[in-house]
């Protein structure tokens, strides 16, 4: 009987430590501050209710932007976890839906058109704006790189952008630093975002490198 009852509290106690939830998670990332600065999952626990940061990590879940989300997780209590760390574990145990937002689904047609360059990371100011003019045909990119007329083929995966590597004319200029920064991060650029009809370009390590604006 005691074995019983001690069986008993067991299961009890294990079943109050964990339980199953349903989460929503949004198709971007947001900057945010945790113990340092970070990347954070936007997650809410139904349909209507507001988004909030997510700190942690779902174990077996493998998240892409670009999508939206509904998991089942179980969420666990830790016990006596570290002072930086999370008192709680979540692991996936079923993905219910996984949806192609409808920015990625247009396949890249909000970057049709012509950008001008007008910010780029490691430069204090520049005298000449580099444009970017995306084409649907073939994926074709043109445009002027700082002195030079340049041309290029782009691919895009949801918001993820490369270039391939840049054939141009062959100009000389007094000041070849705009063009020959524009060039090299050209071929650093990882992903895109528009942000208020801005176009944003960012690296793999998510860095902003490049900003323009339509023209």
């Amino acid at each position: 009987m005691k074995y019983l009852i001690l069986l008993l509290i067991l299961s009890c106690t294990s079943a109050q430590s964990e339980e199953i939830q349903t989460l929503y998670i949004a198709d971007h990332l947001e900057d945010c501050t945790g113990v340092s600065r970070q990347k954070c999952m936007l997650i809410k626990e139904s349909p209507d209710a507001d988004w909030t940061y997510f700190y942690d990590k779902i174990a077996g879940f493998n998240y892409e932007e670009g999508y939206s989300y509904e998991l089942r997780v179980k969420v666990e209590n830790v016990e006596n976890p570290p002072a930086d760390a999370s008192s709680k574990k979540y692991t996936l145990t079923e993905l219910v839906s996984k949806t192609l937002s409808q920015e990625s689904a247009q396949g890249g047609d909000d970057l049709i058109g012509t950008w001008k360059v007008i910010q780029m990371d490691g430069l204090e100011s520049m005298k000449n704006f580099p444009t970017f003019v995306f084409a649907r045909d073939e994926n074709r990119v043109s445009g002027y790189a700082g002195c030079n007329n340049y041309f290029a083929t782009y691919n895009l995966k949801g918001a993820e952008l490369t270039f391939s590597d840049a054939g141009s004319t062959r100009k000389m200029c007094a000041d070849m630093s705009v063009e020959d920064a524009f060039l090299k991060k050209m071929n650093q650029i990882a992903y895109y975002k528009i942000v208020k009809s801005e176009l944003h370009l960012f690296d793999a390590k998510d860095k902003l490198i490049m900003l323009a604006i339509a023209e």
